[in-house]
């Protein structure tokens, strides 16, 4: 009986296993993927990486008034130092103080004694900077400033004062700070800031003033490998179908990538690409906070923030934003290179993307050597002696660094230079000038 059964329950086995491979071997034969012919396939964008907006959005110089004494840093890391014990200050309040100030009063304003001036390369809305300082103020104005001030008292029953100033407007706001310990941050202030450089004021008439430095400094110039971004990269995250995308050289000084919507130049040369999508463009004003939120998110979709790029200018009317090129903390600029990340805006999308596909590889210069330039006040003098009527049009004095290109030897040169800004732009004291040579005023 015993054998029998065990008989029994092994056919039975047999016949399940059976059942089981035809139903497998049916499913197989009979399966039919479910393909979704308006997908686009997963392509990887990512170029470089994402930044925050205090990344992009920063102050160029720190200027310190005490007892008549100016001075001042441009050094990026000073001046995030102060900023950062800024961080946990709870804004208050914000009101407007002058509607109207003059050029006269904002130089008050910033040379008054116990005040510490932050510049700003373009103005910066509340809205923005509430991303990096704690406003608690609900109902922020919607103003823009493009020098903050910290006001202290030696005496600490008196509170800080902050003011937002916007030399474009010529509105100045105030604000008070509710939990800042005075005593702590004006002993740290005085520790971080010991060894500034000392800056002269230069004042003109119904002008704002100019903040030089008054000593020699020497800084470095700098030559790297070109190492350059596949325009590939920009197709994959600027077009909405890559694979649809076609192809065509330009000569040998550029490439051109189109589709049926948008257009791509790559120019060789200048080492730029720049991205069109006309249906998009519009002639609506656009609104400074939006607009720099969206640039910044339109970066950080394709994590194409490959160099140390800084909010430097917005134009409300053609909806444009610009970040220009840093390197060391210092601006970069170039008559043969791009070195700015430009956007104009339109419906509901960027129309139109400008900027630089090569990177700064900072880790390994291929030369570098020392420079000495001159102070702030003597180069001031020096454009003076030259054309006092340029010296009227003068809206700042700082040092940047000229990138120029040596095709031959493939490599990006950067020496550090004085530059005045003019008219919205930045133009070079050149060395001509500086040797005594010809007008030396790119």
């Amino acid at each position: 009986m015993g054998l029998k059964y065990i008989e029994q329950v092994k056919s039975v086995i047999l016949l399940l296993l059976i059942l089981l491979s035809l139903t497998l071997t049916f499913t197989i034969w009979t399966y039919s993927p479910s393909y979704n012919m308006n997908e686009t396939p997963v392509v990887d964008i990512a170029i470089a990486e994402k930044k925050r907006m205090e990344d992009v959005v920063k102050p160029y110089r720190l200027l310190l008034s005490q007892e008549e004494s100016l001075s001042g840093s441009e050094n990026t890391q000073m001046i995030e130092d102060v900023l950062n014990s800024m961080k946990n200050w709870e804004i208050q309040t914000v009101e407007l103080l002058n509607n109207q100030a003059s050029d006269q009063q904002i130089n008050e304003y910033t040379k008054k004694p116990n005040r510490m001036t932050f510049f700003f390369p373009a103005e910066v809305p509340f809205k923005i900077y509430d991303n990096i300082l704690n406003f608690t103020d609900y109902s922020l104005p919607n103003a823009s400033f493009d020098r903050l001030i910290v006001e202290w008292s030696e005496s600490p029953s008196e509170k800080m004062n902050l003011y937002f100033i916007s030399t474009i407007t010529q509105k100045v706001y105030t604000a008070n700070i509710g939990n800042a310990n005075q005593e702590t941050f004006i002993k740290r202030l005085k520790k971080q800031t010991i060894d500034l450089p000392v800056y002269n004021e230069i004042e003109r008439v119904n002008r704002l003033s100019l903040y030089v430095t008054t000593s020699p400094k020497i800084m470095s110039s700098y030559s790297y490998i070109v190492e350059e971004i596949a325009p590939e990269k920009f197709k994959n995250a600027l077009f909405t179908t890559p694979s649809l995308v076609r192809s065509n050289p330009l000569g040998t000084s550029g490439q051109e990538y189109t589709d049926d919507s948008a257009l791509m130049n790559v120019d060789f040369i200048f080492k730029r690409l720049s991205y069109v999508h006309p249906a998009s463009e519009s002639d609506q004003v656009g609104k400074s906070d939006e607009l720099i939120q969206q640039s910044l998110n339109f970066v950080n979709e394709h994590n194409g923030w490959t160099d140390d790029y800084r909010y430097s200018r917005i134009n409300f009317s053609t909806k444009q934003v610009s970040y220009q090129l840093y390197f060391l903390g210092m601006p970069v600029f170039s008559k043969d290179t791009a070195t700015e990340i430009i956007q104009y805006w339109g419906t509901n999308r960027v129309y139109r993307y400008i900027r630089p596909y090569y990177t700064l590889d900072v880790s390994t210069p291929a030369k570098k050597r020392d420079v000495q330039l001159q102070s702030g006040q003597n180069i001031y003098d020096l454009i003076y002696s030259l054309s006092d009527k340029k010296v009227s049009s003068i809206d700042d004095i700082a040092i940047g660094y000229n990138l120029s290109q040596d095709d031959q030897e493939k490599v990006l040169n950067l020496e550090p230079s004085w530059y005045y800004l003019a008219n919205g732009s930045w133009i070079r004291v050149t060395p001509e000038l500086l040797g005594g040579g010809k007008f030396g005023l790119e």
